[in-house]
């Protein structure tokens, strides 16, 4: 076993990788940030202005925890409208998301989300604290490589095609992502027994505090053999992810369901589902060029079925460990 660690290292950490995961990774996560955003119109003065939910101006008030001096807000209080970030927000995660000006968009959204974080805690909900950090690997990665506006003003340039990204700092945000779920699993259990008993799913449903469940009866199912199931289910897949996502014989089938899992947790409960929706966006992070490769065969295929108007004569194509076992037996005309 240390034999092939010391095998595996340096391709590991040191190879390129496939840019489209990184791609799809940056136009999910953007398109997500943008959506935030433009739900945050309406109450940003709200959160951020030196008057609004936190005064920044009363004397019977100081809190150190807010507005503090490495925040962008703190140093252009009173000569910067806080509704223009609101706006350079906006232009930001556009940027970020059609991929122009990629590098630069990246370290506007990071400084800005950081500003967010450090003026008004309070209403940090999880999203901003993963964008922050895989903002921070993102810094270090050519989120920019394909599928972007910057790649298709190079290809106009008539400049060689960048398809490939360094591992390390892709590897870096996947280890960090994995953390996540490797310490917060074992906080479940210490901090709330409903972990241990399979009732966890119940009182998060039934909770006010994680917004109103328009479904409270899928607790009381089958005289509550269904939310312990999807307690210890939910237990199962976080444990599993962690430990098995670095394999390529059970990365799908970690991926998938924990996948799923967070958007479960979006629809059943509303008052975190940008955080959930965040994990979600990273986690094309994970993919492979096999991966990918799988993906445009699988989709060429239902193009081609669906093209045809007429169910043709084929073989079904069937994916498994990565490489398909079948293809087409019929030309798609």
């Amino acid at each position: 076993m240390f034999a092939a660690l010391c095998r595996n290292w340096n391709p590991f950490w040191f190879a390129r990788l496939d840019a489209r995961p990184l791609a799809l990774f940056r136009i999910c996560t953007g398109l997500l940030a943008l959506l935030m955003f433009l739900c945050m119109y309406p109450n940003w003065s709200r959160f951020f202005a030196a008057d609004g939910m936190i005064s920044l101006t009363s004397a019977d008030f100081i809190n150190p925890r807010v507005n503090g001096y490495l925040g962008l807000f703190y140093w252009t209080e009173g000569w910067i409208p806080i509704e223009t970030f609101w706006l350079v927000g906006v232009l930001l995660t556009v940027l970020f998301t059609i991929g122009l000006k990629t590098r630069w968009a990246t370290v506007g959204l990071l400084v800005l989300i950081h500003a967010m974080i450090y003026r008004n805690p309070y209403i940090v909900n999880g999203e901003e604290v993963v964008w922050r950090m895989v903002l921070l690997y993102s810094l270090f990665i050519d989120l920019g490589a394909t599928w972007s506006l910057d790649a298709w003003l190079r290809s106009r340039r008539g400049l060689q095609p960048r398809s490939t990204v360094f591992a390390w700092p892709v590897r870096m945000m996947q280890i960090n992502i994995a953390l996540i779920y490797a310490i917060s699993l074992p906080y479940k259990f210490a901090q709330d027994p409903g972990w241990v008993t399979g009732d966890a799913f119940h009182w998060t449903v039934a909770s006010d505090m994680w917004g109103p469940s328009s479904m409270p009866w899928i607790t009381l199912a089958y005289g509550g053999l269904l939310r312990k199931l999807i307690t210890f289910g939910t237990v199962l897949v976080e444990g599993a992810f962690p430990l098995l996502v670095w394999f390529e014989k059970y990365r799908r089938w970690v991926l998938l369901p924990i996948a799923c899992l967070h958007l479960g947790i979006a629809t059943m409960i509303p008052n975190v589902t940008f955080f959930t929706l965040s994990m979600v966006g990273v986690f094309p992070c994970f993919l492979t060029k096999r991966d990918m490769e799988d993906f445009q065969r699988l989709w060429n295929y239902c193009r081609g079925k669906l093209r045809s108007g007429k169910c043709l004569d084929v073989k079904p194509l069937i994916i498994a460990d990565g490489k398909a076992l079948s293809e087409s037996s019929a030309a798609v005309r």
